[in-house]
């Protein structure tokens, strides 16, 4: 049996085209979101500060009984400028008493500075990746809206 083009009807072609909108809209809020979250922990907005650490806990368990291990959350209290804050994003809990560079980030949380190159390398970058997806679904969104348009225009359609 010879192979067949299987001809895509208007409304798969209309689906395509919504879902990849979608995708490119998820894909870009995600870029943004990861964008802003670089912001603050580049420290690129305001000056960093400088916090004695009091005390450092966890939001929950480091362990859950039913998926294995999970992100611990865990936050560091101290002052810094004879202010109060809590930071929040710790990976390890500092010595107590230890200075700790924290940034706000755009929403007015405060999270530690990444310190290592690879580190600030790594935030710096990653907004990229969904902002690539994010054009190419954006590009096919664009040309099946275009084809879909076009088509209808046609006298025989496509």
């Amino acid at each position: 049996m010879a192979w067949r083009r299987r001809i895509r009807t208007r409304r798969q072609q209309a689906w395509g085209t919504v879902v990849c909108g979608t995708l490119a809209a998820g894909l870009l809020a995600l870029g943004v979101h990861l964008g802003l979250s670089a912001v603050g922990r580049l420290a690129l907005t305001g000056h960093p500060l400088s916090m004695r650490v009091t005390v450092c806990d966890t939001n929950g368990p480091a362990t859950n009984s039913r998926y294995g291990p999970t992100d611990p959350g865990l936050w560091c209290k101290g002052y810094a400028d004879g202010h109060p804050i809590r930071a929040t994003g710790f990976t390890s809990s500092p010595f107590p008493g230890a200075p700790v560079e924290v940034a706000r980030e755009p929403w007015g949380s405060w999270v530690p500075v990444d310190q290592g190159a690879w580190n600030k390398a790594g935030r710096a970058l990653s907004p990229l990746i969904p902002l690539a997806f994010a054009g190419v679904f954006a590009w096919w969104t664009l040309i099946n809206c275009r084809d879909w348009r076009n088509s209808r225009r046609s006298p025989t359609g496509s």
